[in-house]
């Protein structure tokens, strides 16, 4: 085998220009697809960096009962809880051994002279200890740190927050920051593995759920049994599976919910509130929104690996070609003893060569298009973080590819320029070696394939340019010519909730008198930014089980 790889590197530095355009089709086809490969790993197979990761599950609500209780029904691929609802889980579930909540928060972070956005998130006072997470400076949250009427709550940053906004110095712990106009001390830094539990988001700042009623003012959502913004997420006891935590959850559902009804529920909606259940989930790949990206993240792979399969023929084509100058070779192998193995066996170490060189480049150039495909995801204002570190899955998937497509384009040049007569090649070396029919049928065919499967990829690709420009150019329904976007924050402004209305028609007749402002108005969600309200409606006296979700926006 080592003489047939010294051979085969001889034979390809000999001709360094079939070389480099085989390794490079190679690259381009094998890292496109490792690419995709990897941000679909990481959006659906990855589970998340924990300590016997396959013990974490979730309890949620059932995907029937979103829309009875929020009126957003597929908004969302898990469904969280209120704060009553969590602490009722809390206390009366049995098949975790540990048990956590957290929910999204976002702050305005004043650091340096500035003030920008920070993402944050609530987390109850075990959720560090449940998922193993240990810190890497300082410490992380207790039950202690997680009680209502906390005053002075700490903070505990991300690994990735702690370097961006402290330099990583080793005496950040004790250290203040200024989060939406609250001094809070910094306790502790997460290692630098952990991003949270929401594939796709990183978090800057976690604080504890109590902290919430700090923020507000006033203890508005702790208290809702309407505000769903907790997601909850456990490690179960051992001998416990999923399906035995779901029996259980699901025996004291009709409790916890008959026990956290709010009150003055409007009575159309208590007979829905109280048939609502939890249940159980696995949990090991953590809560994405993501996962609506998956269907044509598979389709832009089976586009990719077409654009490979056109390669692999090209190549199949090339070696068949190059094959036929070296039938006098083999011939001659062939009459002084070698086997027609032997000989197959070289020409594949020769396309194994190839294969290899191709998935190195392509493995390197496909790190930067994952990046380059993560970036495509986000906007401005919604950035994506995607842990697209290559794993076990991901090698394997390029292992893969390069041996299928060695076998593709290497095996049947292989075999066709072994299948031959030593003594007529010999014969016909003075009148010059010319290729059989069989063997010009066999390249033909291969460039109707090559030319058959290139329609449908630049159909395909027509098709999406169309769809493109479509929504480019689409009518938003206003002018979106001379507009500015301010946000108004009443909570930083520590506005009280009666205020606020007069407030905001003061601010709204101060800004029309602003030379060069010709109109002004408010709203609670920016159009086409995907965000919206949600609730159930339904006609006045029709019947309320007919009721469908809707949203709205306030303006």
């Amino acid at each position: 085998m080592l003489n047939d790889l010294r051979f085969g590197v001889r034979m390809l530095l000999k001709n360094p220009a079939f070389t480099a355009v085989a390794v490079l089709s190679l690259a381009l086809g094998i890292g496109a697809n490792t690419a995709i490969f990897q941000l679909l790993n990481a959006v659906r197979l990855k589970t998340l960096p924990l300590r016997n990761v396959q013990e974490i599950a979730q309890v949620r609500l059932r995907e029937s009962d979103v829309e009875l209780t929020r009126g957003n029904k597929g908004r969302m691929r898990y469904a969280p809880v209120t704060n009553p609802l969590w602490e009722q889980i809390r206390d009366r579930q049995e098949g975790f051994g540990g048990i956590a909540a957290w929910g999204v928060a976002g702050f305005n972070l004043a650091q340096g002279g500035e003030v920008r956005p920070a993402r944050g998130i609530w987390v109850s006072g075990d959720f560090f200890n449940v998922l193993g997470v240990q810190p890497e400076l300082g410490r992380v949250f207790n039950q202690a740190d997680d009680v209502r009427g906390c005053s002075a709550p700490g903070a505990v940053i991300s690994h990735g927050f702690w370097q961006k906004e402290f330099g990583g110095v080793q005496d950040v712990v004790g250290r203040k920051l200024t989060l939406s106009d609250h001094q809070i001390q910094v306790i502790g830094v997460t290692p630098p593995g952990f991003y949270g539990l929401e594939v796709g988001k990183s978090f800057d700042v976690a604080l504890p759920i109590c902290a919430d009623a700090i923020f507000s003012g006033e203890n508005q959502r702790l208290d809702s049994g309407t505000n769903w913004w907790l997601m909850v997420t456990g490690r179960l006891k051992p001998g416990w599976t999923i399906a035995r935590a779901n029996a259980q959850i699901s025996s004291v559902s009709t409790a916890l919910f008959q026990q956290t009804l709010p009150a003055n529920y409007p009575k159309e909606s208590v007979k829905h509130y109280l048939n609502s259940r939890l249940e159980v989930a696995e949990g090991s790949s953590g809560y994405s929104n993501l996962q609506s990206y998956e269907r044509p993240l598979w389709l832009l792979l089976a586009i990719a690996g077409l654009v490979l399969l056109i390669t692999c023929a090209n190549l199949a084509n090339l070696l068949m070609a190059r094959a036929s100058t070296r039938e006098r070779e083999f011939a001659v192998r062939q009459a002084v003893g070698a086997s027609r193995f032997r000989i197959i066996r070289q020409l594949l170490v020769e396309t194994l060569l190839l294969a290899g060189l191709g998935t190195a480049i392509g493995a390197a150039l496909a790190q930067a298009l994952s990046r380059i495909l993560v970036a495509s995801i986000g906007t401005a204002n919604n950035t994506v973080f995607l842990d697209v570190t290559p794993d076990f899955r991901v090698l394997g998937f390029a292992a893969g590819v390069a041996a299928l497509t060695c076998i593709f384009f290497g095996l049947t040049p292989a075999l066709r320029a072994t299948r031959i007569s030593p003594g007529a090649v010999m014969k016909a070396a003075g009148r010059g070696l010319t290729a059989g029919r069989e063997r010009f049928s066999l390249r033909r065919g291969l460039v109707v394939v090559q030319v058959a499967l290139s329609l449908v990829l630049v159909a395909s690709a027509l098709l999406f340019t169309r769809s493109l420009n479509k929504l480019l150019t689409l009518d938003a329904g206003f002018n979106q010519d001379h507009l500015l976007i301010s946000n108004v924050g009443f909570n930083r402004l520590k506005i009280e909730p009666l205020r606020r209305p007069s407030f905001r028609g003061e601010l709204l007749d101060r800004i029309k008198n602003v030379p060069g402002v010709d109109d002004v108005t408010e709203m609670d969600t920016l159009p086409l930014t995907g965000g919206s309200r949600g609730n159930n409606v339904w006609l006045e006296g029709s019947n309320p089980e007919d009721r469908i979700g809707c949203s709205f926006n306030r303006v």
